[in-house]
């Protein structure tokens, strides 16, 4: 079993500025798409969850589906958690945590919130 080394909050829930670096709307369908590594990462670091099957890019993006959030171009202030009661929020909530970037994307922890 593999032990998370990195921050963890008492909250069930986090916030974080998502970028969208390109000029035009995207979705968090997007997002979850362009980001499979995601739901890889979480159920590397939590191997508790590795033989829940719902824990699969294909629930990421039904959840994403039916959130539909859009991101515009620049910031975006999102919030994600364990409480969501979904796939999504419950990676999203630890994974996000490390700020990263992909294509179209960047992500931060919302540090001064804490």
């Amino acid at each position: 079993m593999k032990i998370r080394k990195g921050f963890v909050s008492n909250s069930s829930s986090c916030s974080f500025f998502i970028y969208n670096k390109t000029n035009k709307s995207l979705s968090l369908v997007d997002f979850v798409k362009e980001n499979p590594h995601l739901v890889e990462d979480f159920l590397e670091q939590y191997d508790l969850y590795k033989k829940d099957k719902k824990y699969s890019q294909e629930t990421m993006i039904k959840n994403a589906k039916k959130r539909k959030q859009k991101f515009k171009p620049g910031q975006n202030y999102v919030s994600y958690g364990d409480e969501d009661g979904d796939v999504l929020g419950h990676v999203f909530d630890y994974i996000l945590r490390d700020d990263g970037k992909s294509k179209s994307f960047t992500w931060e922890f919302d540090k001064f919130l804490r």
